[in-house]
């Protein structure tokens, strides 16, 4: 969750914790000199492993998300479950396949919009963890055994911006296949967080047989799983 900052954010604050440490050290008495100041190196970096280590851990990274404000500065919680709704573009490529094969009436794409038959609507369950250094995605579309994780997710808020993911996915499917598909399969996708209706919402591609030409594309809509509980709704 780190990098949503800038670098030179990332680099500032090290410094204004590093600078503000020193000042402490001489301000209590604890260095007479630059060279006591120097000889408290390694006790400064200790100070700098240890307050990572505990922000690895995430609960603890959470309550300083939560009592920090950061959602309004840093980059929202996103931790928990969501429901997914994924409209892909595969029926209306699945008619350019079938008319090739002269299985079905010729089909001209540039000339005919998208509609919503020709969309594949799938629902989905969506587990996001993050961590200061990483945030993973998992998506298992419902009544499959196909699973999405992320091998890369990267946050970002550029204000006025709203805060975005973007991410590479692998999805492996475990069932038999149609001729058009394939067992594993890499995309990648972009999500913005809308704070008014608290909605990840964004677009996806693939390179779902692309040798055969018949990769998808379409669009992703993520809504939180509400929790159980007072304080549960209050950290989100």
């Amino acid at each position: 969750m780190i990098f949503a900052m800038s670098r030179s954010l990332i680099l500032s604050t090290l410094v204004l914790v590093i600078v503000a440490f020193c000042v402490g050290i001489l301000h209590f008495g604890y260095a007479a000199s630059p060279r006591d100041l120097f000889e408290w190196t390694s006790k400064i970096a200790l100070f700098i492993s240890c307050t990572i280590v505990l922000l690895s851990i995430r609960p603890i990274l959470r309550v300083l998300h939560w009592i920090t404000f950061a959602k309004y500065w840093w980059f929202p919680w996103l931790d928990g479950e969501w429901r997914a709704e994924i409209r892909s573009n595969w029926p209306k490529v699945q008619r350019l396949y079938l008319a090739a094969k002269r299985e079905a009436p010729s089909f001209d794409a540039l000339a005919t919009g998208l509609t919503q038959a020709d969309e594949l609507v799938t629902k989905a369950t969506v587990t996001i963890e993050s961590s200061l250094f990483d945030i993973s995605i998992e998506i298992t579309p419902d009544g499959t055994k196909k699973v999405s994780r992320t091998r890369f997710v990267r946050p970002r808020w550029a204000k006025p911006d709203r805060p975005e993911l973007s991410y590479v996915y692998e999805q492996l499917d475990n069932t038999s296949l149609e001729p058009t598909d394939v067992r594993q399969h890499y995309g990648a996708g972009i999500v913005e967080f809308i704070a008014r209706t608290g909605e990840l919402s964004g677009h996806y591609w693939t390179n779902r047989k692309a040798e055969a030409a018949l990769s998808t594309a379409g669009t992703i809509v993520m809504r939180r799983v509400p929790r159980p509980g007072f304080f549960a709704r209050f950290l989100v």
